[in-house]
């Protein structure tokens, strides 16, 4: 109990020194200031550039029929997800597997309906 109490008490007056040392040289708080908002936006700007470039990526997404029919079936799966997000369904996901009562991906559309899509591959 008294180490504890001991530990506080020099815990308390390292921040107190460290804020006196602060506020003899506010120079540096500015700067740190100034840091952590250049870091801040630019943190800001790259998610959103990376949100702009995703969404490049997905308008250009096209499969030609052979892609599609070379494709596993768990990759068709996925591509089928991938042209839903790309038509406006920001919710899709692909659920399929064992258990997934024949739902592969599941989706809202943006006029709020509700897919479930089975997608079946047939051998040849």
């Amino acid at each position: 109990m008294v180490l504890a109490a001991l530990a506080a008490l020099v815990v308390l007056s390292l921040v107190v020194a460290a804020l006196r040392w602060l506020a003899g040289h506010p120079w540096i708080v500015a700067a740190l200031m100034l840091v952590a908002a250049v870091g801040a936006g630019a943190w800001a700007w790259r998610r959103r550039e990376a949100a702009r470039w995703e969404q490049v990526r997905a308008s250009g997404l096209r499969y030609a029929l052979g892609q599609l029919d070379v494709l596993h079936h768990r990759d068709f799966e996925f591509a089928v997800r991938d042209l839903m997000r790309r038509d406006g369904c920001t919710d899709a996901r692909q659920v399929g597997g064992r258990g997934d009562n024949g739902a592969d991906v599941k989706a809202t559309d943006p006029y709020g309906r509700r897919w479930s899509v089975n997608c079946t591959r047939l051998g040849r």
